[in-house]
């Protein structure tokens, strides 16, 4: 827990030099459990935190099973190849010292995401397969997010490609960097796959609330303390698959006894759309889906 009296959330005075500031702390954080599709997932992530002049909801933590999906279409998707099912969502709010007020936040949300249109022939279990499900799921979302002015994406995705081989599936953690100062998100996101057809996707979207050019906001404002609260909370989780899931993974495993991912992985060539499928990419073009402008 963050100190009241230093970093208090009333704001009584600008922000002048270098801020590091200060939000909820892991330490205090609350172990979350979730059952998805009969295998367990835990967590431990603070509570709701928001600014207290902003109203902003929680989501669950909520179970994810096949009777009940509560599946929707993603939000401001061109194509619609995507269909997400949420699962937890919480605002974390970061103040500056001595009434400097709110200076940066962080928005953790995670949902089941899985393509309308799934292919038989795939598998989200084997490495390959997953790998090119999560780069279609990053440009069916964000890929098509461009500057018309200048043809400039408004971020760029991976960056710092990570597997995770401490999960019993295929688990990688990446982010996404914003090119330009006005549009565009920074996130740390961590993706693993629950079925054949299915992943779940945490993502962890966080701004520092300073202006002027992209390159000099880490020097104005830390972004530190919001990493560390994220990497934290993704290192505690903890996957536990079920006996038919494991049983499917131990299937993949006589092709792919590793179930190794790919060490690197190189950003994506943005802007760019997705087919149909939600995964094949293909060339931007603004007009491809008319419904969406």
């Amino acid at each position: 827990m963050r100190n009241f009296i230093k970093y208090p959330s009333l704001k009584l005075k600008p922000r002048r030099g270098y801020c590091v500031p200060a939000g909820p702390s892991f330490r205090f954080a609350w172990k979350r459990r979730i059952d998805l599709l009969g295998s367990r997932l835990e967590f431990r992530a603070p509570g709701h935190a928001p600014a207290p002049n902003l109203w902003n909801e929680k989501t669950g933590p909520a179970s994810h099973s096949y009777e009940g999906a509560g599946f929707r279409s993603c939000r401001l998707m061109p194509g619609e190849g995507w269909e997400e099912a949420p699962l937890f969502g919480r605002t974390w709010d970061f103040y500056g010292s001595w009434f400097v007020g709110n200076v940066a936040r962080i928005y953790c949300y995670g949902s089941v995401l899985r393509p309308k249109q799934f292919r038989e022939s795939m598998n989200f279990l084997h490495p390959r397969a997953f790998e090119s499900a999560v780069l279609g799921y990053l440009t069916a979302q964000w890929g098509h997010e461009v500057d018309e002015d200048d043809g400039m994406p408004y971020q760029k995705a991976p960056v710092n490609w990570h597997p995770v081989k401490e999960m019993p599936a295929p688990a990688v953690i990446l982010d996404m960097r914003k090119t330009k100062s006005l549009g565009g998100c920074n996130s740390r996101m961590l993706f693993f796959p629950i079925s054949q057809d299915r992943f779940v996707c945490f993502d962890f979207t966080y701004d520092q609330y300073c202006t002027g050019p992209l390159e000099d906001e880490d020097s104005k404002i830390s972004p530190k303390p919001l990493l560390e609260l994220i990497d934290n909370v993704i290192a505690s989780m903890h996957f536990t698959p079920s006996a038919e899931l494991q049983q499917a993974i131990d299937e993949v495993k006589q092709q792919c006894p590793d179930l190794s991912m790919s060490s690197e992985c190189q950003p994506l060539k943005w802007p760019a759309h997705v087919d149909k499928d939600g995964i094949t990419i293909v060339e931007y073009d603004r007009k491809r889906y008319p419904e969406y402008i």
